[in-house]
């Protein structure tokens, strides 16, 4: 290698390019100009978390059984500052996630082991820092058959990950991760069809036909309700050496709600889908039971002390407001109360 210099007059500093023998830039040095950001702050306080939102990267691939998904991540990456230190070294953070994702290019990978590798880089680029957190956003697509005529439709899912890694007291290092799933589905109000059940029978009464028809009828066409698109959502985190498929989670919310939603749809399958709704009606409270319900029988493996976060919001189609249930709890807390002792 051999270094470059190139004189900054402003500063009366130097900036020291190294390139290796074949010319490539390796790195980039400063010398003589002020580190401003290693100055001691006007006030002498500790920050929790300072860092970069909304980092894009490149195209890459993420696993989904097996298979190498298309997927452009979205990061937002922080470290703590303390009370000695004016501000946190930008670039060089920015530059983690790139080496990161460098060594990636064109490859397989799960986004919570990238968050995780970028967490670690932060507290061993930053020697001040104690605490890193990582967080990556970003939209899959995936394939689905249409219910009925099984077209093959292109679907989407928001995929997120977390990582947290903290310096010990003795200088190592360690990291927890966290896996979400964001998925839209439907829902079909109970409350309504009841009431169009109801108001069915008296109708239907007036056939004068007898009260086993009459049930025998109501309970095989499929009543009228309002129906709506929901979103529901699965963050849970990832015991030491397990991996999680995504696809499990998609899965798990999708068997939740009353039917899926699909790009593409024939009117066959757009009257199997309703129909489909309209026989599995759910409040967005079902939606949420069922999503734990679901989850503990997935994860029967997993320990009882991984943290989990259940939410999902449907949005109304006859009010003007949208309806929310949610629950942060343990995996060991659900069962408890699914198999009380």
């Amino acid at each position: 290698m051999h270094i470059l210099d190139i004189l900054i007059s402003t500063y009366d500093s130097k900036i020291h390019i190294i390139k290796s023998l074949d010319g490539e830039i390796e790195e980039v040095r400063l010398v003589g100009l002020p580190d401003i950001q290693e100055k001691y702050p006007d006030v002498s306080l500790s920050l929790s978390k300072v860092g970069l939102v909304g980092v894009k990267m490149p195209i890459g691939y993420i696993s989904l059984k097996n298979k190498p998904v298309i997927l452009v991540p979205v990061f937002d990456v922080f470290i703590d500052l303390p009370p000695t230190q004016k501000g946190i070294h930008t670039s060089r953070n920015y530059e983690i996630i790139t080496d990161v994702l460098g060594e990636y290019v064109g490859k397989t990978y799960k986004l919570e082991d990238i968050c995780v590798v970028v967490s670690r880089g932060l507290l061993e680029k930053n020697k001040s820092a104690t605490r890193s957190e990582v967080k990556a956003v970003g939209e899959a697509i995936f394939k689905q058959k249409t219910p009925k005529t099984k077209i093959m439709s292109y679907e989407s899912f928001k995929i997120m990950a977390k990582a947290v890694a903290e310096r010990k007291t003795d200088g190592s290092i360690s990291a927890k991760k966290t896996i979400g799933i964001g998925l839209t589905g439907m829902t079909a109000c109970p409350c309504a069809r009841e009431a169009v059940r109801k108001i069915s029978e008296e109708e239907i009464k007036k056939l004068q036909l007898g009260k086993d028809s009459v049930r025998s009828i109501l309970n095989k066409i499929p009543l009228a309700t309002h129906m709506q698109r929901a979103y529901g959502m699965i963050t849970m985190e990832i015991p030491e050496g397990e991996e999680v498929e995504a696809t499990r989670l998609v899965r798990i919310i999708n068997d939740s709600m009353s039917a899926s939603t699909f790009e593409l749809l024939k009117r066959p399958d757009e009257a199997e889908l309703v129909i489909r709704a309209a026989f599995n009606p759910k409040f967005v409270e079902d939606c949420v039971r069922y999503m734990m319900y679901y989850f503990v029988r997935e994860f029967s493996d997993f320990p009882d002390d991984i943290r989990l976060r259940f939410k999902l919001r449907s949005m109304e189609s006859i009010h003007q407001h949208d309806m929310i249930a949610e629950r942060a709890t343990t995996l060991g807390e659900i069962r408890r109360e699914i198999n009380p002792i």
